[in-house]
């Protein structure tokens, strides 16, 4: 099925999901926004205390969040009305997320050990580690909510999400009204929640929205449901509205309204125009994408390398150190979903029950997006 067609409406009952070029480009451009973000924070830490943070690229979370979305609604008709559809969507989503990310983690917990020098604000605990494997919430030693590879905290949202779909395709419900509503209680909730709670009040977070902004712009792509979207949109914006009023001191938070705002257009745009701008990606840009993942998991454990570098031979160079960050962990990535993400996920896709050969998922490779 081409992206054509499955954006103009025609993949409605399709076993196929559409090959989303343009989500692809969007991913890779949601990873590079975090990983500047982080690039300038490791550069402050090694090379220049007075240096600012670029806290701009920390809403490419919120658009791997809203892109996860859009390719859950996307790949749903593949498991809807099947009695094993909500194993199969389960495993998938498993083999896609869990093996590389336990890699990921393992290889930082190895650094930490042998080499405590080269990770900062790094230590371990057992019950901290074992929870951190398990995409659970979690505190560290700082008291932050974060796995011990702190990027990981989005997947503990992440694997959340895909809870609620997969028990939404096990009782037969349809994923948006389900998800809506678990998403729509821990927005409200997050009204309530104190910084002294436990580490699994970390759900009740407005940011879980997004997954349902995702499958709106999902659904609508596939039903042409107007109406529907427009609901969805007026609800979630009134939530938002409604967090940010009462979590702020002196009226609504536009701020962050704003940038609400300008990630869900800026995904939507792009899903919508799918057919016009996902064949003028350029081929190397949708590889990039593909491999979001493994730059989204191992730019913490490549990155802080060069501005320690430069710093032991004397180049204090910040832009130095970001552009031979970015660039550097760039190619890592591609190298390691090349090498170990690919050939892993193909390994385990024909040997672990419920995963069919056929893949029904987005990308040019069948995988979904993620973080992200």
């Amino acid at each position: 099925m081409s992206t054509n067609e499955a954006v103009m409406g025609a993949a409605t009952h399709s076993t196929r999901a559409p090959r989303l070029q343009g989500i692809q480009a969007l991913r890779f451009a949601a990873a590079i926004m975090v990983v500047f973000t982080h690039t300038t924070f490791y550069a402050r830490e090694r090379l220049d205390p007075t240096l600012p943070i670029w806290h701009f690229g920390e809403a490419g979370v919120d658009i791997f969040f809203v892109i996860s979305g859009v390719v859950m609604g996307v790949t749903a008709p593949a498991f809807i009305g099947r009695a094993d559809g909500w194993k199969s969507f389960a495993v998938r989503r498993l083999i896609r997320i869990a093996p590389i990310y336990w890699i990921a983690t393992t290889v930082k917990i190895i650094t930490i050990v042998a080499i405590p020098s080269a990770l900062l604000n790094s230590q371990l605990a057992p019950g901290h580690t074992a929870l951190s494997y398990l995409f659970l919430p979690t505190t560290n030693a700082a008291g932050r909510n974060e796995p011990v590879l702190g990027v990981g905290w989005t997947l503990i949202f992440e694997m959340f999400f895909y809870s609620v779909f997969a028990l939404a395709l096990l009782v037969r419900v349809k994923p948006l009204h389900l998800c809506g509503a678990v998403m729509s209680a821990m927005t409200i909730g997050s009204i309530f929640r104190q910084d002294d709670w436990p580490a699994v009040s970390m759900y009740l977070n407005q940011i879980v929205l997004y997954f349902v902004v995702g499958i709106v712009i999902a659904t609508w792509l596939l039903e042409r449901d107007t109406r529907s979207a427009l609901r969805w949109g007026v609800w979630i914006t009134f939530l938002w509205v409604l967090v940010g009023t009462v979590n702020t001191t002196d009226g609504i938070g536009w701020e962050l309204l704003a940038r609400h705002a300008w990630v869900v257009l800026l995904v939507a745009v792009m899903a919508l125009n799918e057919s016009r701008i996902g064949s003028r990606v350029p081929a190397p840009v949708v590889y990039l994408g593909n491999a979001s993942y493994s730059l989204y998991l191992f730019h913490p454990l490549l990155a802080p390398l060069v501005p320690a570098t430069l710093a032991a031979i004397g180049l204090g160079s910040v832009p130095l150190s970001i552009g031979l960050s970015v660039v550097g962990v760039c190619l890592a990535a591609a190298l390691i979903y090349r090498f170990l993400e690919q050939p892993l996920i193909r390994f385990l896709t024909k040997r672990v029950p419920y995963v069919e050969t056929r893949p029904a998922t987005v990308g040019t490779d069948g995988n979904s997006p993620r973080h992200p």
